[in-house]
C-alpha cells in the first residue's frame, strides 16, 4: 500500500529487539488511530528495535512470529478484546499469559480501556501501561532490549519496577499502580499518511488532552486529566508540516475550543486556505458553550457544512445531574453562530438511560430539536443517541443501568416522536451497549466467559448463548448484577488498585452530590 512516512528513525541496521505493534481492527481503521500510530513511532524510533505494524487483516509479516520478542496492543474500546484475541489466535499464541513460555513473545497492552479497568483482560497480558504511553515507553523497551537474554519472570520483575507498569501475574490487584501522566512535551501528529486510511491522507494534530468539564459519565474527564494544551508554536509547526504533505487536517481533542489560543490557530489555518487550494479541516465534536465565531469561520471555509455538538440530555435538570454544565441558551447561541457562518446542519449527540432520567427528559430533547427546526428553516438536524454505560474511574462507576428492554423501548419512543416532527433519529444497540457496560465494570472472573465468547464467533448471539451455557454449569454469577445494578460505594472494586489524582473517595462524594444524596 502507498504510505508516506513523515519521520526518520536514526537507527543502526542491527535489530536487538523485534516488536509487533498491533491494532485490534483492520488496516484502514488502525491507520486513522493517532494513539496507535504515535506508540508505533515511539517504539520504531528506539535504536536497535525493529518494529512492524500488524492488523486483523494483515496477510504477510516481515518479522516471523517465532522471531518476535514483544507484541504491543492498543486497546481503545472494550470490544477491541475480540480483535486482540483474533490476532493471538491467528499466530497460534496462547491467550493466557500463564500458558505462554519462554518461546512466546511478551504481550503488552495500553490504552484507555486498560488504564480504566484492565482486570477483565489482565490474564491476556504479560504487562500493561496504566496512563500515557509516551511517559515511560522508551524506558520499557530499553529495559527489554538490555535484558533480552533473561527469563520471562526476570524481565517482568524488572518491568514491574517502572512507574505505571502493571504486571498482572505478579500483582493480582493487590499493590497500588499509579497512573502516569505525560506533560505533552511533543505535539502528537500523524507519523504516516496513506490514502487507504479511513480518513484518507488526513494529518491529525492533537491540540489538547483531557477535558475541563468533568461530566460524570465521561472517561476522558477522569483518566486523561489534568487538561494539557499543546503550545501554540508547536501546533503551528505541525500544521506547516502536515500541509507540506496533504491538504487534509484534523484537529483532535475533547475540548479543542477551550484552547487559550484557538482563535489564533484558526486564523492561521484561514490564512493558509487562501494559498492552498481545497484545504480541508475537520474536528471532533464542539462544545456549544465554547464554540467561537473564528472556529466556525475556519471550518466552513475549509469545507465543513455541518457541525457536531454533544448535548447528552435534553433537559437542564438532567444535564446538571450528569455535570454537563450547558444551558439551552448556550445551545441556541451556538446554533445561531453556525447558521450565520453558513452551516447547513448539525449532528447532536445524546444519551439515554442516564441516572434519574424520565420520559420528560426525552420529551425535552425532542422539544429542543423541534425548536431548532422551527426557528431555522431548512437547517438539518440529526440527533444520535447511545445508551448510558457506567465507566470505571468516573463518578457514575457506581450507577445503575436500565435493562435492555427498557432502553429499547426508549429508543423506539425517540424514533417515533422524532419522525412525527420530520426528524430521523439514530440510536445505538442497547444489546451491544449492555456488553460494553458489562466489560467496563467486571473483573478477572469474567475472563473465561470472554474467551469462550470469542471462540464461538464474538457475535451478540455468542455473548447470549455462552452466558446461558455457563449459567447452567454454575461457572459465572449473574452478569446483570455487574452490568446493571447500583454498586455499593463501600464495596471494593476490581480497579481500585489504580491510583488516579481523583481518588475513589472523590468519586464517591461527587456521585452522591450529583444525585442529591
Amino acid at each position: 500500500m502507498t504510505e508516506k512516512y513523515l519521520y526518520q528513525t536514526q537507527k543502526t541496521n542491527q535489530s536487538e529487539l523485534n516488536v509487533w505493534c498491533c491494532f485490534p481492527a483492520v488496516y484502514n481503521f488502525g491507520m486513522s488511530a493517532l494513539g496507535y500510530l504515535a506508540v508505533y513511532k515511539y517504539i520504531d524510533s528506539i535504536d536497535g528495535i525493529c518494529a512492524e505494524r500488524i492488523f486483523t487483516d494483515t496477510q504477510n509479516t516481515q518479522i516471523q512470529v517465532k522471531d518476535v520478542d514483544v507484541i504491543s496492543f492498543s486497546f481503545s474500546f472494550e470490544l477491541d478484546y475480540l480483535g486482540i484475541l483474533s490476532i493471538l489466535d491467528k499466530y497460534k499464541i496462547p491467550f493466557s499469559a500463564k500458558e505462554r513460555d519462554e518461546n512466546h513473545p511478551l504481550i503488552y497492552g495500553g490504552g484507555p480501556v486498560l488504564s480504566a479497568n484492565p482486570e477483565p483482560f489482565a490474564d491476556y497480558f504479560d504487562f500493561i501501561m496504566i496512563g500515557d504511553a509516551e511517559t515511560h515507553i522508551s524506558e520499557v523497551f530499553e529495559t527489554l532490549k538490555r535484558n533480552k537474554g533473561k527469563t520471562k519472570t526476570e524481565k517482568l520483575e524488572l518491568l514491574s519496577k517502572i512507574e505505571g507498569v502493571y504486571v498482572p501475574v505478579l500483582n493480582n490487584g493487590g499493590e497500588k499502580v499509579k497512573k502516569v501522566t505525560a506533560n505533552l512535551c511533543e505535539c502528537a501528529s500523524t507519523p504516516i499518511l496513506t490514502e487507504k486510511s479511513f480518513f484518507p491522507n488526513t494529518y491529525i494534530i492533537e491540540i489538547e488532552r483531557g477535558c475541563t468539564q468533568d461530566c460524570a459519565f465521561c472517561l476522558t474527564s477522569y483518566i486523561n486529566n489534568p487538561v494539557r494544551f499543546n503550545k501554540y508554536e508547536d501546533i503551528i509547526s505541525k500544521i506547516d508540516e502536515g500541509l507540506k504533505n496533504t491538504n487534509k487536517l484534523a484537529l483532535l481533542g475533547a475540548i479543542i475550543c477551550a484552547h487559550p489560543q484557538i482563535d489564533d490557530i484558526c486564523q492561521y489555518i484561514i490564512d493558509k486556505s487562501e494559498v492552498i487550494p481545497n484545504l480541508e479541516v475537520t474536528v471532533s465534536s464542539l462544545r456549544a458553550d465554547y464554540v467561537s465565531d473564528k472556529i466556525l469561520e475556519m471550518l466552513h471555509k475549509c469545507g465543513q457544512k455541518t457541525a457536531t455538538i454533544a448535548v447528552e440530555a435534553g433537559s437542564e435538570r438532567l444535564r446538571k445531574v450528569i455535570n454537563k454544565r450547558l444551558t439551552e441558551e448556550e445551545i441556541f447561541n451556538a446554533i445561531e453562530k453556525m447558521v450565520t457562518h453558513g452551516f447547513s446542519g448539525i449532528k447532536i449527540y445524546g444519551m439515554i438511560g442516564l441516572p434519574t432520567e424520565t420520559y420528560e427528559d426525552l420529551d425535552a430533547f425532542i422539544d429542543l430539536c423541534r425548536q431548532i427546526k422551527t426557528k431555522y428553516k431548512g437547517f438539518i438536524i440529526t440527533p444520535s443517541f447511545s445508551c448510558f454505560t457506567a465507566k470505571a474511574q468516573t463518578p457514575f462507576q457506581f450507577a445503575p443501568r436500565e435493562s435492555i428492554k427498557s432502553l429499547e423501548k426508549k429508543n423506539e419512543y425517540l424514533k417515533k416522536q422524532f419522525a412525527k416532527i420530520g426528524i430521523k433519529a439514530r440510536t445505538s444497540s442497547a444489546k451491544w451497549d449492555y456488553i460494553q457496560a458489562l466489560l467496563s465494570r467486571s473483573g478477572r472472573e469474567l475472563t473465561p466467559y470472554l474467551t469462550k465468547v470469542y471462540c464461538q464467533g464474538g457475535s451478540i448471539g455468542a455473548f447470549k448463548s455462552v452466558q446461558k451455557e455457563m449459567y447452567a454449569q454454575n461457572l459465572i454469577s449473574d452478569l446483570d448484577v455487574i452490568a446493571e445494578s447500583e454498586f455499593d460505594t463501600n464495596k471494593k472494586l476490581p480497579w481500585d488498585f489504580i491510583e488516579y489524582p481523583k481518588t475513589k473517595d472523590y468519586l464517591i462524594a461527587e456521585y452522591k452530590r450529583l444525585l442529591g444524596r
